[in-house]
């Protein structure tokens, strides 16, 4: 879709710059998955609102960084 028509010259190398760049922020995202579920549902981090805002805050950072990752593959292929 973000790398036009199939036919034209540079699509595969298009593609293969956004499945990189799309496989790369899954590194991120998964931390924060695993941080967002971690502050609902550990005892520790429920038991001090302090804590879980933080935790919260570093979730929110790993999921921009996914975010952008995802967005930099989507920029013209070098």
């Amino acid at each position: 879709m973000f790398c036009g028509d199939p036919l034209e010259q540079g699509y595969q190398k298009c593609v293969d710059q956004m499945e990189l760049f799309a496989g790369a922020s899954l590194i991120p995202a998964v931390l924060a998955l695993v941080l967002m579920v971690a502050a609902f549902t550990a005892p520790v981090l429920r038991a001090k609102p302090a804590l879980r805002a933080q935790t919260l805050g570093y979730s929110l950072v790993a999921w921009v960084i996914a975010g952008g990752t995802v967005l930099m593959g989507w920029l013209p292929a070098i």
